[in-house]
């Protein structure tokens, strides 16, 4: 196996608590509970499986929230069509590994944060070194990557310390959280399709109608179709990604700390389950359960606002 590339640092006490200060009045009634809660954020592995649209901010969002230690994974480079959304994605950078170029980038905000790179992304014989360590992984990579959402989910599963992932596809002006637990069900029975199916026209689109419950109403499906099955190529509005970012940071960091365990918060349903949230039609929505199985939403549980 080639060498990894690794970015160590010195830490400074009295840098990290002033950097991360703002966070604290929301971490706690009393000062010892925010800075234990910190220190929760701080000490926490995470490893981001994709480091594009929305893992390469995320990377951004959880050093400057205070985490310090970091596996980034992703085997693209950046071309053109990344500008419109993507960290690290300029001129200068096209051709560039996303993750190596993340990576570098996150570290120089603060230098006090520990990132290991795979710029192989997540393959048969890197997923396990690539969970080994993590406490929480976030699921980020391209829509098409099958066999590595396969990959991946078979890692977790194998995993003892990683605690659950997250996936967060932004599909138009509306975005979709997937947890993953080790009591969820298995690529397998949520795609309804075995490990090295061939690809075809059917498989393609019974995959992402699994990847997306509800596809937006705006643009026509044929336009929608003509992207996702006829051009194998995923549209991406460029103010959708930031949302997706912020919510996936945001309930991760309450996962972190315990927070999510505090009356009235909202818990996430386990896949296939998932919660939705639209900017276009302002709709918010958790579903739970095998929801392709229902005939209509009324049997599912679902709360809109």
């Amino acid at each position: 196996m080639e060498k990894r590339k690794k970015y160590t640092s010195k830490y400074d006490d009295a840098l990290y608590w002033e950097r991360v200060n703002r966070n604290l009045g929301w971490l706690g009634d009393a000062e010892e509970e925010q800075r234990f809660r910190q220190k929760k954020i701080r000490d926490v592995v995470i490893g981001l499986a994709g480091c594009g649209g929305l893992g390469g901010g995320v990377a951004e969002r959880l050093v400057r929230m205070g985490v310090r230690n970091l596996k980034l994974a992703d085997p693209d480079t950046f071309d053109l069509s990344n500008i419109n959304r993507q960290l690290g994605a300029t001129i200068d950078n096209v051709g560039k590994n996303k993750a190596e170029v993340v990576a570098e980038h996150v570290y120089n905000i603060t230098r006090d944060v520990n990132i290991e790179v795979y710029p192989e992304g997540i393959k048969e014989n890197t997923v396990d070194e690539f969970f080994d360590g993590c406490d929480y992984v976030g699921e980020m990579m391209d829509i098409y990557a099958i066999d590595d959402h396969y990959t991946i989910h078979e890692g977790f599963r194998r995993s003892g310390k990683c605690k659950s992932m997250m996936y967060c596809p932004v599909i138009g002006y509306r975005m979709f959280v997937f947890k993953t637990t080790k009591k969820s069900l298995s690529m397998e029975e949520v795609y309804g399709l075995p490990k090295n199916t061939k690809q075809t026209e059917k498989y393609l689109k019974q995959v992402i109608e699994r990847l997306i419950p509800e596809m937006p109403r705006y643009p026509k499906r044929e336009m929608l179709d003509k992207w996702f099955i006829d051009m194998v190529r995923c549209p991406i509005f460029a103010g959708t990604p930031p949302i997706s970012q912020g919510i996936y940071t945001t309930r991760l960091a309450l996962e972190i700390t315990g927070l999510n365990d505090l009356p009235g918060v909202q818990q996430l349903p386990e896949q296939p389950g998932y919660a939705m949230f639209d900017a276009m039609t302002w709709e918010t929505k958790i579903v739970r359960g095998k929801w392709w199985e229902n005939e209509n939403t009324d049997s599912i549980d679902v709360k809109e606002t």
